[in-house]
């Protein structure tokens, strides 16, 4: 879990730095360097408020929750969520992404208290169960299979699948060794990572999005279609 944390940070860091250096999606013939530093430094402004302001409250919010009930209180859960969709529009409000907000203010939920562990029961159904499949049918929609045609294309997925697969694992595998972690355990923890694909799918779509010139690139290798999403999850999976 600690592993696959730090890659999604890492992942939203990089993510934050590209659109930044984009200028939010603008187009070349107006692109401003002041609007890319801009970006960056509200980003940063925005990251150091809610670990400042935010998280102490949130904090506060949870040893409100009493420690003998199951459940958390309802109006505890609106101002959480409340505090989700506040974020994600302040940070689309930046520049950078609504997402990115609401990844932020999960990160200073405070992990220790019991409050998370409910906080999740409460909620983890709704979204593990609605939202996510919806998000995965939305992308799912747009991809057409039959856009690959001729072996070099078809060559070419495998090299890609078969480089990104080996770069996660092998890459993962003998950081673990490094740490000493048994062979066997670290194995394990390779092909674990290489399952993740949520956040790089995320990543993906809102890269295109902003049109951040090495997401779109690699999109364009491909056809129009939402077929090479699939394959640059790959790419960045194997290589983060």
């Amino acid at each position: 879990m600690a592993a696959a944390a730090l890659n999604d940070v890492v992942a939203w860091v990089l993510l934050t730095l590209a659109i930044a250096e984009a200028g939010n999606g603008s187009s070349q013939a107006h692109k401003s360097p002041l609007v890319s530093i801009w970006v960056l430094l509200c980003g940063v402004a925005f990251v150091a408020f809610m670990l400042i302001l935010v998280r102490p409250m949130m904090t506060w919010v949870a040893r409100q929750s009493s420690p003998e009930l199951f459940v958390i209180d309802e109006a505890f859960i609106c101002l959480t969520l409340s505090g989700v969709m506040l974020s994600g529009f302040m940070t689309d409000l930046i520049g950078i992404h609504a997402i990115f907000g609401a990844f932020i203010f999960g990160l200073i939920i405070p992990k220790g208290e019991e409050f998370g562990q409910k906080l999740i029961t409460r909620i983890e159904d709704f979204v593990a169960g609605l939202l996510l499949p919806l998000y995965f049918a939305s992308s799912g929609l747009r991809t057409d299979v039959a856009k690959i045609q001729g072996i070099e294309a078809w060559g070419l997925l495998v090299l890609v699948i078969s480089t990104a697969c080996a770069g996660k694992i092998l890459g993962t595998f003998f950081t673990a060794m490094l740490c000493k972690i048994p062979v066997r355990e670290s194995l394990a923890l390779g092909v674990l990572m290489n399952t993740k694909g949520l956040v790089e799918l995320i990543v993906l779509n809102i890269g295109r999005e902003k049109k951040v010139s090495i997401y779109f690139k690699l999109c364009k290798l491909c056809s129009e279609s939402n077929l090479q999403d699939v394959l640059v999850i790959i790419v960045i999976a194997g290589s983060q």
